[in-house]
């Protein structure tokens, strides 16, 4: 079935809006014209315990008294609720308690704006034990879609695919279903309309210059908390990134080894090659990488497993290369537990030029051969219609 959100922003005319770190800078302004100062809520459902009720946005930085002074009634029992913040540098959870069984909707009031917030439901319990895989994608390749699923399925048993569209316009959303149906082995996938801007890069910041990209670190919390709560891993994973399974073990069984269910990825850079590519190519096409001397590494992913106690604290945030608010020593690697990053699987939605930047010395690349192994061993794409939507 089709999955709905519920999603909140501020009256772009009126006086409220969420201002930049540091806000005294003067930044340039394509920086602002890409900030988002009025989405409050990109998702409103159930907690997984089928008794609160979650929110998860962009972080409220200055906006902050002003929610904390909001007004939440349930509907339609007209009950009060109670709402609790928990917030980090690039996003937030709101969480409502006291919501009655049979509550539909929250009416919320901030300052002189009154909204209507449909409660959208959780389904962690239909995918309880799920080995899950989940993306934000704008435009990508439908073959590199299919082959990033026919990967982690093959290699990883991965059985349910949760991917955002960030307003793709080469295509539309049922394309993408139609690549995921036809994966054989994957039991189930939801592709969710995400159109809201994917932020920018601060220029005037040196610490987590990437902050106020919301859009794609709030979809992991969204993952997590309404898709993912009992879920066997969640591995975040592009689709410019293929994940190796160390030893052959599958990497969400590689999640026992760990101290607390997190498991750290490294990457490794998968050069581009210079040889003419058909108009249709995938990630087999390319199996390069520098030296061991010349290797370029790539920032971290994780795979995690949600059934872990910690990760139900709310104050757990999951980050592109980590989670926040893990324990501490929480991080745990493996040998061979890593990722391949392809710099020719990229459009330049969010990362203009990066496959037109080889290693410069062909000295410095070889064929790395795990890879082109692993390559071998994914089987020719199956088109019979066999995953079903979440």
């Amino acid at each position: 079935m089709a999955i709905s959100r519920t999603s909140l922003a501020l009256d772009a005319a009126g006086p409220h809006r969420r201002l930049p770190r540091s806000g005294y800078m003067q930044r340039p302004p394509a920086f602002h014209q890409a900030f988002d100062g009025h989405l409050l809520l990109y998702d409103v459902f159930r907690h997984a315990d089928g008794e609160r009720v979650l929110g998860i946005g962009p972080p409220p930085r200055n906006l902050l008294a002003l929610l904390k002074a909001s007004r939440t009634v349930a509907r339609p029992s007209g009950t009060p609720l109670a709402l609790k913040l928990y917030a980090s540098l690039s996003t937030s959870i709101f969480e409502w308690t006291g919501a009655p069984a049979g509550t539909e909707a929250l009416e919320l009031q901030v300052a002189d704006q009154r909204f209507m917030l449909p409660v959208q439901p959780n389904h962690s319990d239909a995918l309880s034990g799920a080995r899950l895989l989940s993306t934000i994608n704008k435009n990508n390749d439908l073959a590199w879609i299919g082959y990033w699923a026919r990967w982690h399925v093959q290699l990883h048993r991965t059985d349910t695919i949760v991917l955002f569209d960030n307003g793709s316009d080469a295509y539309p959303i049922a394309a993408i279903e139609e690549t995921l149906a036809g994966v054989d082995g994957l039991k189930a996938f939801a592709v969710i309309d995400f159109p809201h801007a994917f932020g920018p890069v601060d220029p005037l910041v040196r610490t987590d210059p990437f902050w106020a990209r919301f859009a794609q670190i709030a979809s992991m919390s969204i993952v997590l908390r309404r898709f993912a709560a009992t879920a066997r891993g969640f591995l975040n994973c592009d689709i410019d990134e293929l994940a190796n399974p160390p030893g052959d073990t599958p990497i969400y069984d590689s999640l026992d080894r760990t101290r607390a269910g997190l498991l750290i990825l490294p990457g490794i850079w998968v050069e581009p090659d210079a040889a003419p590519l058909a108009s249709i190519f995938d990630h087999s096409a390319f199996a390069w990488t520098g030296t061991e001397k010349e290797r370029r590494r790539t920032p971290a992913k994780w795979v995690l497993d949600p059934r872990r106690p910690w990760v139900g604290n709310l104050g757990v945030h999951p980050y592109w290369h980590s989670i926040r608010g893990r324990p501490m020593l929480g991080k745990s690697f493996l040998p061979d537990a890593f990722f391949w990053h392809f710099k020719a699987i990229n459009t330049g939605w969010k990362d203009a030029g990066r496959a037109s930047a080889p290693i410069r010395n062909a000295g410095d690349i070889c064929e790395d051969t795990l890879l082109r192994a692993r390559h071998a061993q994914l089987r020719a794409p199956a088109y019979a219609r066999v995953a079903c939507a979440i």
